[in-house]
């Protein structure tokens, strides 16, 4: 059948409904069954053809086996789709393993042009059929509002809830069609939310470059890594998004978005990358290995935005991905390429533009891509606006002078809210004479998106030019509040912030994110460039970045204060999403040095959250802070330093003791009482994790005072949780019982379920240690039960369990605990813990009989244990003499020593398969 349809009859014009349908595994179905497939191709195209005629439809195009119709009516498009389904299950497809068709229902407006449609709705429709499964209709929530009243008998329509589409706009409510002979229970729909992705809502519909999404799939498909190409404002952005949404269902483990526009520091770059995946670095691997690590046994798509202004660090680590992971793809947009091995470049062209001098019709015109994307945005800013044969050579005119680029249309076609297209392009043509200097080697479409952006800027009164630059300072977005504690002045007060915000967000040069608890506000890109070089060349970039660095700190500081009074969860809402301010205050302050104490109050206010956000770059931040601190930094700040060093570590390193020591001295001299418990009980903690308990209740029992002195509810309790972990581990049991009641007592007064889970895992711990490994099962189950809280905290209690199930002897128990374990350990980048699991995994293999892969194991991990210049913990320490024990008494000693220094020379990732392979 021919791709487009010669009507029979007038097509239907204006608010239509849509019936698109296709044959699921069609592809697959034809390789296995080619002859017959001739025969039921045929079938179905008669069935579904008729069925669509008897109810007054009409086939306007199809594409292999999918078929496109338009019906006048809402009803009559459900009535034949539920014939055409009844019809097919009537028919007998068993020789090629049945024939199953799914249909989507849309109703919107669209154009009609040479027999075929164009336009939001047909894009709809077609998204909305890509979610569903073969024998599926699904109907949109316009179309069910229409047809709900004169449904077919015995038929219903299911609410299937909102589910997003991958046009990525506005979430749709979809309904499933339902009658008694036809199939009810499908899989979940194939839409955004149920695959893995972080693939950003976007506001408006894609329009304008439908063709060139189905090169880039070609493209995509070839190469490991596609860089688009162009200029800023021309569309990357959306292009690669939307390449993204159309290829999910190839890529198991998901597409995902890295932003890196909000990144200054190219330093930063690597641990923007590990949030996306919320993996972090530390001990002893780099956020980009720990990247390549987890990504490197993904199938799955990584969207690098905006890499221009980092390029080279950019190019570092995409290079390092495609290297280190053999089937994870990656798309880069930047304004050049990234000049590595295996780019394929794609230039990213403007939209297409009519020639110069051609006069078209307006269903001519909406043929190229600049007057299509310019109408739809006009109509979404004016209600009354439409493309006419009287004002199509006006919009073709303002296409062509804005050069066809996506941002530089969009902008100004949201002025069609106060003026005609003809006065609009009138001044479009009188700027560009003025604002065409600049740089002879610059792209013309570059002088133009300027020009058009110093357009914008000269129509702000005074009050929307100061505050639009001055929201240059912010990275990653800013809540209202923060707008008016940095931006607000004499010219403009705080009381008008909202109000000049507000006009911004109406002529597009702010963005407003309504999704979340609270409204965040973001410049789009190309337009925050412009408004730090207009702050910059005019001398105030210093003073707002320091009022920017400044809101930051006290956020900080305020939620490090805080968190003595509630749970750090509590504040973990509120910083999170600041993570890209952080990082902007910090190079500000630290790396460009224009404020190394404010830097430090921020790196060290922020180290109980660092854990959370990100304990490698927390590390990095605190050594940098650090060595950065000299004598003009206040004293106070320096000893928030030092316990944060404490505070943030995960491998008990030894400068843990000195730089926590460091900090008491320090708070000591200051008076700070509080404080200088809280560094008190890090050298405690510390001691214990080196297995001196003896030596660490001193400092423990030294801080509990402090505290209880002080009424520091949280520490008082974490810190009675350490001295009964002491206590028990040095034989004082009946006190160490009374003292874990007491801390699950002032946890649960606390209302922190992190710190009651904690003191429950401690106690199970202390319990095992003491030879109950019965009663340490029955607490860490108890502890597992906690809150939902999913963190480094519950991985741990996991390998725990496996521990104590391997002693008892419940072999496969611990086989399944421990693989779990394993897998969360290396996802999660836990490296100690990845090793630990793989201890327990010995002791299986040792149970199973398989004592050369249980040798070859104990020799990694002791590798391990070697390298980083650590004892195992008690637990551990169990689990490994159990173990060798056991392989002693069946391989002779030097065939084990043998077998484990083999086993020593294994990379991570083999003994993690050796592991798992149990």
């Amino acid at each position: 059948m021919s791709d487009v349809l010669t009507p029979t009859r007038p097509l239907p014009t204006g608010t239509v409904t849509f019936f698109f349908s296709d044959i699921e595994g069609s592809t697959q179905r034809w390789e296995l069954h080619r002859e017959a497939m001739r025969d039921a191709l045929s079938w179905h195209d008669a069935i579904v053809q008729a069925a669509i005629e008897r109810h007054a439809g009409q086939v306007f195009k199809t594409v292999g086996d999918a078929f496109c119709a338009v019906f006048s009516r809402a009803p009559d498009a459900v009535a034949a789709a539920l014939d055409a389904e009844r019809s097919l299950a009537a028919r007998d497809f068993s020789n090629i393993d049945g024939l199953r068709v799914r249909v989507a229902l849309h109703t919107g407006h669209s154009e009609e042009r040479n027999g075929d449609y164009f336009g939001p709705a047909v894009n709809r429709v077609a998204r909305l059929l890509s979610i569903g499964h073969g024998g599926q209709v699904l109907v949109s929530g316009v179309t069910t509002e229409l047809a709900q009243d004169e449904m077919p008998a015995q038929s219903s329509l299911r609410d299937l809830g909102l589910q997003r589409l991958r046009d990525l706009t506005y979430p749709e409510q979809v309904y499933q069609l339902c009658a008694p002979d036809l199939p009810v229970e499908f899989p979940p729909l194939r839409s955004l939310d149920e695959l893995p992705n972080n693939l950003p809502l976007q506001v408006t519909s894609f329009v304008g470059r439908e063709p060139e999404i189905a090169a880039l799939k070609e493209r995509l498909a070839k190469a490991r890594l596609l860089t688009l190409v162009g200029a800023g404002g021309i569309g990357k952005t959306r292009l690669s998004l939307q390449v993204g949404a159309d290829v999910l269902d190839d890529y198991e483990d998901g597409v995902w978005f890295v932003e890196l526009a909000p990144i200054r520091d190219a330093q930063s770059l690597p641990d923007a990358v590990a949030s996306v995946f919320n993996v972090n670095a530390g001990e002893g691997r780099s956020a980009t290995e720990a990247s390549v690590n987890y990504l490197k046994r993904k199938k799955a798509l990584v969207i690098f935005d905006n890499c221009e202004h980092l390029v080279e660090a950019a190019a570092r680590m995409i290079d390092a991905i495609i290297r280190g992971c053999p089937h994870v793809r990656v798309i880069a947009s930047s304004r050049q390429g990234l000049d590595i091995a295996g780019e394929t470049v794609h230039r990213v062209a403007s939209l297409t533009l009519p020639e110069a001098g051609q006069r078209l019709t307006t269903e001519a015109a909406l043929e190229y891509g600049s007057i299509a994307l310019f109408v739809d945005r006009a109509q979404a800013a004016s209600e009354s606006f439409s493309l006419t044969d009287e004002n199509v050579e006006h919009v073709v005119r303002i296409a062509r002078r804005l050069d066809g680029i996506a941002l530089a249309l969009e902008l100004a076609a949201s002025r069609v809210k106060v003026m005609n297209v003809a006065s609009l392009a009138d001044r479009l043509n009188e700027r560009f004479r003025i604002l065409t200097g600049g740089s002879r080697t610059a792209l013309p479409r570059q002088q133009t998106m300027r020009a058009l952006i110093d357009w914008s800027y000269d129509l702000l009164s005074e009050k929307e030019r100061a505050l639009f630059e001055r929201l240059a300072v912010f990275a990653g977005g800013w809540t209202l509040e923060a707008a008016t504690a940095v931006c607000s002045d004499d010219l403009v007060e705080d009381w008008e912030v909202l109000d000049v915000l507000s006009a911004l967000v109406d002529k597009s040069l702010a963005v407003v994110d309504l999704s979340g608890r609270d409204e965040r506000y973001r410049l789009l890109e190309s337009t925050r460039q412009y408004a730090l070089e207009k702050i910059e060349s005019s001398g105030e970039f210093d003073r707002f970045a320091f009022r920017h660095a400044s809101f930051v700190a006290q956020m900080a500081t305020a939620a490090d204060a805080g968190s003595a009074k509630r749970p750090i969860q509590t504040f973990l809402t509120t910083i999170e999403p600041e993570v890209d301010n952080i990082r902007a205050a910090l190079a500000w302050t630290i790396v460009e040095r224009h404020d190394i104490a404010l830097g430090c109050t921020i790196v060290g206010s922020l180290g109980n959250f660092w854990r959370d956000l990100s304990a490698g770059e927390g590390e990095r931040w605190i050594r940098i802070a650090t060595q950065s601190a000299q004598t003009d930094v206040p004293l106070e700040v320096q000893a928030r330093l030092f316990r944060a060093f404490g505070e943030v570590d995960t491998t008990a390193d030894p400068r843990v003791f000195e730089s926590a020591s460091r900090a008491r001295e320090l708070y000591d001299g200051l008076g700070r009482r509080g404080e200088s418990a809280l560094a008190t009980r890090l050298m405690g903690f510390y001691l214990i994790r080196q297995d001196e308990n003896a030596a660490a209740l001193p400092y423990l029992q030294d801080a509990l005072a402090v505290f209880r002195e002080v009424g520091d509810e949280r520490w008082t309790g974490r810190t009675l949780s350490d001295i009964a972990t002491a206590l028990w581990l040095t034989g004082e049991v009946a006190q160490a019982r009374e003292m874990y009641a007491q801390a699950l007592s002032a946890a649960r007064s606390f209302g922190d379920d992190r710190e009651l889970r904690r003191a429950a895992m401690n106690m199970a711990e202390s319990e095992f240690a003491s030879g109950d490994a019965e009663g340490a099962l029955k607490r860490a189950f108890e502890a597992g039960t906690i809150g939902n809280e999913k963190s480094h905290l519950v991985a741990g209690l996991i390998t725990n369990i496996a521990a104590y199930e391997l002693f008892l002897g419940k072999t496969d128990d611990a086989r399944v605990h421990a693989r779990a374990s394993l897998r969360m350990a290396r996802d999660m980048q836990i490296m100690a813990q990845t090793f630990i699991c793989l201890q327990h995994l010995a002791g299986v293999a040792a149970r199973d009989g398989d004592y050369k892969r249980s040798a070859r194991l104990l020799g990694r991990v002791g590798a391990f244990y070697v390298s980083i210049n650590a004892k195992r913990e008690l637990t551990e320490q169990i689990t490994y003499d159990q173990t060798l024990a056991l392989l002693r008494e069946h391989v002779p000693e030097d065939e084990l020593t043998m077998l484990m220094a083999d086993g020593a020379t294994m990379t991570e990732d083999q003994a993690i398969e050796e592991g798992l392979a149990i």
